[in-house]
Formats: structure tokens, sequence, C-alpha cells
């Protein structure tokens, strides 16, 4: 199920724990209080469904933390049928928040520490990065914070919230391991740079983590006896190629299900 807790960072509606540069009256929106969220993440979780929640400004992932730390405790305390506790960790709901877009340096272990997937688009920091900058100040160089998230032990899983931006996956790659715009912009070490991604941690986030995520990692995900035959062939190694190019690969033949529909 999804839930949304704040709105965006052009329109300065997402919540802010402190107020936007350019508008100091400003703190964003908050759509939904801790205590609502966990009252639908109970019954989410009574009903087996996990939950996804988009959550932008630090305010927004702050409550949303809360919520699911809240979460999180009421499901150990569920029982399993034989009367034996049961911890979150053994159960199959795996919550995430989507975005994650900015967080405070306090709170950004919790992810890690409650098991929540971050639910990232690394397209999305090279599209905002000018507006996070005069928005946010230097907030920004807690956003979009991929290499934090990793360090602390959190499950990384990417996409492209398309169609907001584009679902080239390619050029997903490309931002986080250079944090710069198909120009070169900003040269010649990306935006915030300590928060590159090598090419094996970005394409990990790209495909076993979404499959982790979906509780789908025994069939999607990678190629290994077992999982589903969905793959492509691509024109150049990403694994060999410099970081520019990674914008520019295309596949050259496409697998589903055993058939070769491209190529």
């Amino acid at each position: 199920l999804k839930a949304f807790a704040d709105g965006a960072l052009g329109p300065h509606t997402a919540a802010m724990l402190q107020p936007y540069e350019n508008e100091p009256d400003n703190l964003g929106m908050l759509m939904i209080e801790r205590e609502e969220m966990f009252e639908r993440g109970r019954l989410a979780v009574e009903n087996g469904f996990s939950l996804a929640v988009h959550a932008i400004g630090d305010r927004a992932n702050h409550e949303i933390l809360n919520a699911f730390d809240q979460l999180r405790d009421y499901e150990m305390r569920l029982q399993t049928t034989d009367g034996r506790p049961q911890t979150a960790a053994q159960r199959p709901l795996r919550h995430r928040i989507e975005h994650v877009q900015l967080l405070h340096p306090t709170d950004a272990p919790r992810l890690a520490q409650l098991g929540v997937i971050a639910s990232m688009q690394p397209i999305h920091a090279i599209s905002d990065m000018k507006m996070a900058d005069e928005f946010w100040g230097g907030r920004a160089a807690h956003a979009y914070a991929w290499r934090t998230q990793l360090q602390h032990g959190a499950q990384l899983a990417f996409g492209s919230d398309a169609p907001v931006d584009s679902p080239n996956p390619f050029w997903g790659l490309h931002a986080a391991v250079t944090r710069r715009r198909a120009n070169g912009d900003p040269a010649p070490e990306g935006w915030y740079p300590a928060q590159r991604l090598t090419i094996s941690e970005a394409l990990h986030a790209y495909t076993q983590a979404p499959a982790f995520a979906a509780g789908l990692e025994d069939r999607l995900g990678k190629l290994a006896p077992g999982h589903l035959a969905d793959l492509l062939v691509l024109d150049e190694d990403p694994f060999a190629c410099e970081p520019e190019a990674l914008r520019e690969i295309r596949p050259s033949a496409v697998m589903i299900g055993g058939e070769w529909v491209v190529g």
C-alpha cells in the first residue's frame, strides 16, 4: 500500500524541519501525522500488506521513520499461531520509503536499523541539484545520499519515478556513478561526489534490490538457475566503459521468458 507524507521540492511542499532558504516562513506540507501513519500501517500489517511511503523533506522522513519505528515494535508483538513472538525480521513484509531525498543526519542510520528499504531515484539528483542547492542550501549535502545509506547498511533499491523523469535505467546508472548531468555539469567530480556509487553497487540497486523489495528475489533480479530468463545483451560492457559512456548504453538483444524478442 502506498501513502504520501508530503509534497515535492520544486513547489516547496516537501515537509521540512527548517524553512526553505528563499521562503523563511515555509516549512512545506506534512500530509499525514505519525499516529495516523501508524494506524494505517497497523491495518496494512494485519492484512499482510507492506507499506511504501512517499517522503521527500527531512521532516516527512523523520515522521515516517518514527511511524515505522512504532510499527516495527507492533509487528514484534504480534504472535504466531503457536503463541511464540515473531520478530519483524521474520515477517515477509518489506516496508520502504519512496525517494528519501533529504534526511537529517541523525535520521540517516534509521532505515537500516528498522529494516526499511530506501527506494531512491538517481536521476532525481541530477534533475534537482540546482533547486536543492537554492532551496535547501547547506542541507543539500545530505540529500540523495546513496553512499550514506549503503554505509549504514540499508537496502538501496533504485527506480526512475517515471513519468517524472526518464525510465531509461542507463541514464540512472550514469547519474548514480557520476552525479553529473549529460552535459558533464558539475565537472569534474559531480554534485557532492562523496555520494557516488560504483557500477556494481548501482547495478545491484537496479536489479537484485528491487526484486528483494517486491519479495521476488527467488526468481527475479539476477541471472541464476531457477530465476526467470529475462535479460538484456548490451552493446557496451558497463564494467569496462568510461562512466560518461554509461548513459549511451543500449540493449542489442532482449530475452523475455527464455525467448529472444529483440536481436
